[in-house]
């Protein structure tokens, strides 16, 4: 088993050895064949500049703003000024550094790596935010809005940011592996903060407790249910289901039958 570190905690062997929170959702509400794909590193997603703008914001909460600068040259002109693209991201920083509030509950030990065995699996977390007293597990979010809800085609209604990028899933698995690497009882789960902040001109921000017990144990039932099929196809005993639309799906596509237009 692979001994986890910043460094190679996003590697291909890390993800092959352990289970994590994204690539779980990749599983189950994305495409079985991309993550595979990516897991056999045979398809590589670039980052879109609003990931980037995010990665930024994160780096920054981190600590390690600077190291993701070097390794990020794409983001500055030959003038070695930052692309004007990338300047929200400076915004959206200024906008949490001046509000105390804020700031407060992103004190803590920043990105801590966590392990704990789960449902047959070992799984792996990275914490933006860890704080023992008091107890609580933050992520920092980046957004469109806070305020607007997105479409989610799946469940064919719009619906919050929270749901539609899986945070109720983040929360239980961050809690869950939290709680069995800490040793603690039972149900004995941290605090989960969501601290959010949009990629607008004006960013607006908020602090939003996703503590919640019961859609836990719900979203747990559900983990487990889904973990043996997961498990099956990362050990190579099962075939990965094609969904056919995502850009995996259509760049590997071949054609085999006439569809009727109508």
């Amino acid at each position: 088993m692979l001994l986890l570190t910043h460094d190679n905690y996003h590697s291909i062997a890390a993800n092959l050895d352990y289970m994590s929170r994204s690539q779980y959702a990749g599983f189950v509400y994305e495409c079985e064949a991309k993550a595979m794909a990516k897991l056999s590193d045979v398809w590589v997603e670039v980052p879109t500049t609003a990931q980037e703008v995010g990665q930024y914001v994160h780096s920054w909460n981190a600590g390690t703003l600077e190291k993701f600068l070097v390794n990020h040259p794409n983001m500055f002109t030959k003038a070695k000024a930052l692309r004007a693209e990338y300047l929200l991201a400076n915004t959206m920083i200024d906008c949490l550094q001046e509000d105390p509030f804020v700031m407060s509950y992103l004190d803590g030990d920043k990105e801590t790596i966590m392990t704990a065995e789960m449902y047959g699996a070992p799984w792996k977390i990275k914490m933006n935010v860890h704080s023992l007293v008091p107890r609580r597990l933050v992520d920092l979010r980046t957004t469109r809005s806070i305020i607007e809800k997105v479409w989610d085609e799946a469940a064919r209604r719009y619906v919050s940011f929270v749901e539609f990028y899986k945070a109720p899933l983040q929360m239980t698995i961050y809690a869950e592996v939290e709680r069995l690497a800490m040793g603690r009882a039972v149900e004995d789960w941290s605090e989960f903060i969501i601290v959010a902040v949009s990629k607008e001109k004006y960013p607006d921000k908020a602090v939003l407790n996703m503590t919640n017990p019961t859609r836990l144990i719900a979203e747990l039932a559900a983990v487990q249910t889904n973990m043996p099929r997961l498990i099956a196809l990362k050990a190579g005993l099962a075939e990965p289901i094609r969904c056919e639309v995502c850009n995996y799906c259509r760049s590997t596509k071949v054609l085999n039958k006439v569809i009727q237009y109508y």
